[in-house]
């Protein structure tokens, strides 16, 4: 990848792929100073060598950045302003090349400025720069199975989608430019080593894919150089070791090894811009570093490479190439490998014709790199990270000459350089941030949420029919599945959301944060009241939606955490129902449902299934402090048939329910019949007889018709004025 992750070891690399991301982590932060560690700890190496700057033939603008792309993660939808960086006024030299305009990116968005970087204008909107390269004005960006093409010189965008899982996905611009070569790490169960192989593919600049092959059985390939012309790639391939001792020549047509050139190295390599030189570092028998320039020409690939023997216990990191190819960019650090570096030795640069190396300037700090060269070869272009934030982009000659900072934001990074368009191009283009961040996610439900959570505080503006759709394409393109309902978002304040998610869960989106409200299908309402959250939320079942209700409270600390819900509240009764709020505020609840799936009534008669009349129980719940209790006039010591009674509207089933309870518990029952006589019908009937179950059919106004479970009989209860009038056998 373009960025700081070229100027790691491969032997680094490798240890971060096998030890976790506790090691990632750790050196990161050591490393880079607005690095976002892996989160994958078994991510592949897919690597660019420092080769961004090509050859002056070609009249392209030399590019290797400094930091990896995920240094610009902050929220992806905000345009900031750039702010002012110190300059050191320069000393007097020839004027550089202005014709070019220096391009970087910053807070999720790429700016073209003049030659140094000044006077930016934003030209694109684009995701994190996971995996990137620039070339001549294009941008190609990799992420999954995503890869855009932005043309800066016509304001155009290309995308193609890539149908195959990818571990970790790589693009490399070709020696001339006109083409891409895209590398990709797969799971393959035929390879017997490491089940894993590399897809390389090729595409045009409009993202036209054109040519594709497979290099079996490795854990990761280095990509070196790209030559579109003979439709050679030449890379390392890497299994177990992290020192290498070979480099390969593919035909990406035929997918043949053509060549194999011996080499070692152990750590960083870099290709010269014309490919025809290649660079690596040794750490030689007597124990002291030293850099190998091989030439790849066929005559000479069985000759000895030249040397340059590093001052003593040292060792390089960071090397670029010029774009002429006559010299060698670098930093110097003490110890002969990273982890034995206590400070940087200083910028130097090696000539490639004599094999000798001079030190620029003098750089302590250890996590500070070589961005690259200007165009003109009359700059290196490096990074320097203080140690108590004074961390910044430099320009300096070769010869360590005319050193000034540049306005680039120490956060940003720096994509390369390119000939500002005739015209003007009309629109700026815009890469929508948010699918990658969304697919990276994907199958796993806290994150994905925590993403979610980020998009909505990013996007607050929008009104929430919109942001909800959104919100399903972004989740559907990711392959998280709509289960019953769609995933929606309600607004309650400037930066509060209720939201519903997959695979089954509902969050308060607050600022950007996440937390965890309950399962459910659907949000059904909610209300906001001071610190304190209502939501009344829904799961879908059979047709029939089963509302709940839960009371947050935002804690001191800043988590949304529950106060209050019904459980184990036998009285609450939702079922197949519905829950409301009544009046202003969250100090009462109407909650109603039917008597079907009531547990543990006392010597139950009827007996329900799912079509069949119930009873509707309805009851207001007000707050008292951090909980809700049920408005009653009953004793506290009622029974919980009594309580059922209390709550139960006074329909013709009920009644007759409830009447047949008392008659069969031999309580009273005058306020519910008409007169004594029906006491005795329900009795001759052989309705009160113990064990006899019985189930209602059909409901009306002026009754109930049913029968027993047994289906030997069937009954109809005529009611009157909310009084059963009489009840009779009905012959078929």
């Amino acid at each position: 990848m373009r960025g700081k992750w070229r100027y790691l070891t491969i032997a680094l690399l490798w240890s971060l792929c096998l030890g976790g991301c506790a090691s990632v982590d750790r050196l990161t932060n050591i490393l880079y100073p607005t690095q976002t560690p892996w989160k994958d700890s078994s991510r592949p190496l897919v690597t660019t060598t420092a080769t961004a700057t090509r050859s002056a033939t070609a009249q392209r603008p030399t590019t290797t950045p400094v930091r990896t792309s995920t240094a610009i993660r902050g929220e992806p939808t905000k345009t900031p302003s750039i702010p002012p960086t110190p300059r050191i006024s320069p000393s007097p030299e020839p004027a550089p090349d202005e014709q070019q305009s220096l391009v970087f990116a910053h807070d999720g968005n790429i700016y073209r400025g003049d030659y140094f970087g000044q006077q930016p204008t934003e030209i694109a909107s684009v995701p994190r720069l996971e995996a990137w390269d620039f070339a001549q004005g294009r941008l190609a960006i990799a992420q999954e199975g995503h890869l855009d093409i932005i043309d800066f010189n016509r304001g155009k965008l290309h995308s193609a989608e890539i149908e195959e899982e990818i571990i970790y996905a790589h693009v490399l611009w070709s020696g001339s430019g006109r083409n891409l070569l895209h590398a990709a790490i797969v799971d393959d169960e035929t390879a017997p080593t490491f089940g894993r192989s590399v897809d390389l593919r090729a595409f045009g600049c409009d993202g036209k894919a054109f040519g594709k092959m497979r290099i079996k059985d490795v854990n990761g390939v280095n990509l070196l150089h790209y030559d579109d012309v003979s439709g050679q790639v030449l890379l390392i391939p890497f299994g177990g070791d992290p020192s290498f001792t070979k480099a390969d020549y593919y035909n990406l047509e035929s997918g043949e090894r053509r060549r194999t050139i011996p080499i070692r190295g152990e750590g960083e390599v870099a290709v010269s811009p014309d490919g025809r030189y290649l660079l690596t570092e040794w750490l030689s028998d007597q124990g002291g570093a030293q850099l190998l320039l091989y030439h790849l020409s066929t005559e000479a690939e069985e000759a000895r490479p030249r040397t340059w023997e590093h001052p003593s216990d040292s060792h390089s990191v960071s090397h670029i190439w010029s774009p002429n190819g006559e010299y060698v960019a670098y930093l110097l650090q003490d110890g002969t490998t990273f982890a034995e570096s206590s400070k940087g030795l200083g910028l130097w640069v090696l000539d490639v014709a004599s094999m000798q190396a001079k030190k620029v300037m003098e750089e302590a700090a250890l996590s500070s790199t070589v961005v690259g060269w200007t165009p003109d070869g009359d700059y290196i272009v490096a990074y320097h990270r203080g140690t108590e934030g004074d961390s910044y982009f430099y320009m300096i000659r070769p010869h360590g000459g005319d050193r000034r900072l540049l306005t680039v934001p120490p956060q940003g990074e720096i994509l390369g350089w390119m000939t500002p368009p005739e015209e003007p191009v009309a629109e700026k283009v815009v890469i929508d941030p948010w699918q990658g961040r969304f697919e990276d996610v994907e199958g796993e439900a806290e994150a994905m949420a925590q993403v979610v959570a980020e998009f909505v505080a990013a996007n607050a503006d929008t009104d929430t029919e919109t942001l909800s759709r959104d919100l399903r394409a972004h989740l559907e393109k990711a392959g998280w599945s709509a289960d019953v309902m769609e995933p929606h978002v309600k607004r309650l304040a400037d930066q509060i959301f209720v939201a519903q998610l997959p695979p089954f869960s509902i969050y308060v989106l607050d600022s950007g944060e996440a937390h965890f409200v309950g399962n459910g299908h659907l949000v059904l309402d909610a209300r906001l009241e001071g610190d304190d959250l209502g939501v009344i939320l829904g799961t879908k079942d059979q047709g029939y939606i089963q509302p709940t209700y839960t009371l947050l409270h935002r804690q001191a600390d800043g988590p949304w955490a529950p106060l209050w819900t019904p459980q184990g509240r036998r009285d609450w009764v939702a079922t197949d129902g519905e829950i409301q709020f009544v009046g202003s505020g969250l100090g009462r609840l109407r909650v109603r449902g039917s008597s079907f799936g009531l547990a543990g009534e006392e010597n139950q008669i009827f007996v329900e299934c799912r079509e069949c009349p119930h009873r509707w129980l309805t009851a207001t719940w007000r707050r008292t402090d951090g909980a809700y209790e049920r408005e009653s006039d009953l004793p506290s010591d009622a029974s919980l048939p009594q309580i059922f009674w209390e709550m139960t509207e006074r329909r013709p089933y009920a009644l007759l329910h409830e009447c047949l309870r008392r008659l069969r518990q031999g309580l009273p029952a005058d306020e519910l019949v008409a007169s004594p006589q029906v006491a005795n019908q329900v009795r001759t009937l052989g309705l009160l007889k113990e064990g006899v179950r019985l189930m209602a059919e059909e409901e009306t106004k002026e009754g109930v018709r049913f029968s027993d479970v047994e289906g030997k009989a069937t009954f109809y209860a005529s009611i009157q004025d909310e009084r059963l009038l009489r009840v009779e056998r009905v012959v078929e």
